[in-house]
């Protein structure tokens, strides 16, 4: 685990103690403009809660925009809490709408909300997908992404999702992947770009699905027929930043940043000419920022995604940020498992 000089320790000292007291603050503003509510069952009936009952949700309104918005805070107080948090059972505050509970129990909380907000087979082949709001009834794989990577991130802290959550998430992938592997925005609905793809790489992982699963060997396939395309406004690629960074999490949890099997479609010049054979699609994408970065220090995006929002989605690329793999449930077989595989794992992933 990455310690706060880890991430620091090229400033002076004074420097530290006061970037950290903004990380601080920042965490005690999303904290406290946390929402909570009580859920306990999703459309269908099925009940969400762990043990049974009702259970505390928690989330983030975001302007309407409540996947989104708390499909991009989860990650960072999932990240604050393991770093400088003190862990899953440390009280995350003492005040406001989250006091008292502890950074596991806000985790679990976020995975409540999403849960019971997911779309069931009574909204038809919206069936085990979100939209804006949970529990609108309506779904698409662009919003789904935001719900699944929250799921991935609060499993860090321990929160656990019902299994029939991740059944209904995948009834959804499989209607939303097209013939050519590509994930379409809703099941026969385009667009079916890469964007989407990336996003259904997230969610394929997260149950369980390796890169010899069908499912998820098409839709490598189709980001690498469509790799060197460029920005096609809500679709393509390099200078497309939402497209850049869904595909990026996706190859990073399928097949790590050293691959260079699977994206073979490179674009012209061996990354530069500086890496020869050695070039691979993680090297493809840092090329390309580099050589397309602004004198402002900005990347390029384009009407709607632009700056500073296009800036923010693809630095994680260039650091080379690890999404955490899907996490077997507290107490499962699979879980031993895991812990014995775990340092082999990590070793495949950065070769």
């Amino acid at each position: 685990m990455m310690t706060q000089q880890g991430h620091w320790g090229d400033l002076a000292a004074g420097n530290v103690a006061a970037y950290k007291a903004q990380v601080d603050n920042a965490i005690a503003y999303l904290l406290s403009t946390a929402t909570t509510t009580t859920v306990s069952t999703r459309n269908d009936g099925a009940n969400i809660c762990p043990g049974g009952g009702s259970c505390t949700g928690v989330y983030w309104y975001g302007a309407g925009e409540t996947t989104y918005t708390t499909g991009l805070i989860a990650p960072a107080i999932a990240e604050y809490a393991t770093r400088f948090g003190g862990g899953a059972g440390a009280v995350a505050t003492t005040t406001g709408p989250l006091a008292g509970m502890t950074w596991g129990q806000i985790a679990q909380g976020i995975t409540n909300t999403f849960s019971a907000g997911q779309s069931s087979a009574i909204n038809g082949n919206r069936d085990g997908g979100w939209r804006y709001f949970p529990g609108t009834g309506d779904s698409d794989s662009s919003t789904t992404q935001w719900a699944v990577i929250s799921l991935i991130y609060n499993q860090t802290l321990g929160a656990t999702t019902p299994q029939t959550v991740k059944d209904h998430l995948a009834v959804w992938l499989a209607n939303a992947q097209a013939a050519d592997g590509s994930a379409c925005y809703q099941p026969g609905v385009g667009p079916c770009d890469q964007a989407d793809t990336g996003g259904l790489l997230v969610a394929l992982n997260f149950l369980g699905k390796g890169s010899s699963d069908p499912a998820v060997q098409k839709a490598l396939n189709y980001l690498n027929n469509h790799w060197q395309e460029g920005q096609l406004g809500w679709n393509g690629n390099f200078g497309q930043p939402y497209a850049m960074w869904a595909e990026y999490k996706g190859l990073e949890l399928t097949v790590g940043l050293g691959n260079n099997t699977a994206i073979t479609n490179l674009l012209p010049g061996n990354c530069g000419n500086d890496r020869g054979a050695d070039c691979n699609w993680w090297q493809d994408y840092n090329q390309w920022l580099v050589a397309n970065q602004a004198g402002d220090g900005s990347f390029p995006g384009y009407y709607y995604w632009g700056n500073p929002l296009a800036t923010s989605l693809v630095l994680p690329i260039l650091s080379g940020t690890e999404i955490p793999q899907q996490t077997p449930e507290p107490g499962s077989l699979a879980l031993l498992l895991a812990a014995l595989a775990g340092s082999a794992a990590f070793a495949r992933r950065r070769a």
